[in-house]
């Protein structure tokens, strides 16, 4: 992983905590929001059942005449209020101007739904004509409970016979809760802005040590590489002295064997670190693909033909893209290359190549007939090695496979290994880049 892929990935970081915290503030204000707009209807119902039971009055503001009629006391009143506010002592909580802030109007009909009585003296938005309106358009409704704009409406009938319809002027409820929504995605914009710039400040400096110890591997691998190289030849060049002097033996052959396989190793290695070093410095420009390909499959057709397997092209000519023509053989390469080492002893490798929108998609199959229980999301990973034994005969690292998807990603393409009936194919889907 390079420098430019570790920011890539702090970004995805910032973002994944960007969702995180948005959702979460999300969620609580819905929960608040929601707590409010239940408790503030409870309360309404309330109310309107209140007025209900007290057949379209409150007590303590109506006529003596209407309060000595309807035998209600202010203890009626401190228990409604009680129920309404769920507190054990009125006197210590309540509001006295309950009875003149509560804005409301009734309408009273007979057992045929004739209006017997208009009830607006606690409020003044509404006249009498007005409140017959209303309570028509109540009477209308399939529900017993609604809201008509900044009123709160609730039908029900009355236990000395008839229908009542009673509004609430729930306008100061409306607009609180209005004022509570809009404060609370006031403070979700503002808590997103200050979280997002924390924690992009110490997201980077969490990935400072990262990019650090990503340095020092790089570093590491390129000294490591050239410090192997003398000893190596050393080894050589007296593995070379004794065969002139003892002759050629099992042992010097499978010495110049390892060296051969070391050196073939730390090439692979200085090969990663220089991959990763060049992701973003390749130059890009309009490449001709079938031309890269097919000069790159004709590199391979005596090696192929050396270990007794068969390679063909199905190649579609002018296929072009913006691309670094260097990256494009070396992926060809790479997968050629793996293609002729697994592919059945005289067996046949297929290089495809085709136009794909803007983009390309190169496929390379090969005969593999004991593919059919192989983990393929494995192929790609650094050192990977199917072969559990590590046998060394076919002269892989298990580094060739994670070059090929490091390239494909720099082309923001995607890589795959598939197999069925006796045929793996590793398909690679690529898009061109920006000059």
């Amino acid at each position: 992983m390079n420098e430019v892929r570790i920011k890539k990935l702090r970004w995805k970081f910032v973002l994944v905590s960007f969702c995180s915290l948005f959702v979460t503030m999300l969620l609580i204000t819905g929960l608040l929001s929601g707590t409010n707009y239940y408790l503030a209807r409870k309360n309404i119902r309330n109310t309107l059942q209140y007025i209900v039971n007290n057949g379209g009055y409150l007590p303590g503001s109506e006529t003596n005449a209407e309060r000595d009629t309807e035998h209600h006391s202010s203890y009626d009143v401190i228990r409604f209020l009680n129920e309404i506010f769920n507190v054990e002592n009125y006197e210590n909580t309540s509001n006295p101007e309950f009875y003149y802030t509560t804005r409301y109007f009734a309408i009273i009909y007979d057992e045929n739904l004739n209006i017997s009585k208009v009830i607006t003296n606690h409020i003044a938005a509404v006249n009498p004509k007005e409140a017959e309106t209303y309570g028509a358009m109540a009477l209308d409704e399939p529900v017993s409970f609604g809201r008509y704009g900044d009123y709160y409406y609730t039908v029900a009938d009355l236990s000395t016979g008839g229908t009542i319809v009673v509004y609430l002027d729930s306008s100061d409820m409306i607009l609180g809760s209005s004022r509570i929504i809009y404060l609370s995605m006031s403070l979700i914009l503002i808590g997103i802005i200050i979280a997002a710039i924390i924690t992009g400040i110490f997201s980077k400096w969490a990935i400072a040590s990262e990019v650090r110890n990503m340095e020092l591997q790089k570093r590491f691998i390129t000294n490591a590489s050239h410090e192997l190289k003398t000893p190596l030849a050393v080894i050589r060049a007296n593995t070379e002295m004794m065969e002139m002097l003892s002759g050629e033996s099992e042992w010097t052959t499978s010495t110049m064997r390892q060296v051969d396989r070391l050196n073939g190793l730390i090439k692979n290695l200085v090969m990663i670190a220089r991959a990763d070093e060049n992701e973003n410095s390749v130059v890009m420009q309009e490449c001709d693909i079938t031309k890269s390909v097919r000069e790159t499959v004709q590199t391979f057709v005596a090696i192929a033909e050396t270990d007794n397997k068969k390679l063909e092209d199905k190649i579609r000519d002018d296929v072009k893209m913006t691309a670094s023509d260097g990256s494009i053989r070396q992926l060809s390469s790479l997968l050629i290359d793996n293609a002729i080492k697994y592919c059945d002893e005289g067996g046949r490798i297929t290089v495809s190549l085709s136009q794909k929108g803007k983009g390309v998609q190169l496929v390379v199959s090969n005969d593999f007939k004991d593919g059919a229980n192989v983990d393929y999301k494995r192929f790609f990973e650094r050192f990977y090695r199917e072969d559990k034994s590590h046998n060394t005969d076919r002269g892989g690292y298990g580094i060739g496979l994670s070059i090929a998807e490091s390239i494909v990603k720099q082309y923001k393409g995607s890589i795959g290994a598939y197999w069925k009936d006796g045929i793996i194919s590793f398909v690679c889907i690529l898009k061109p880049m920006n000059k």
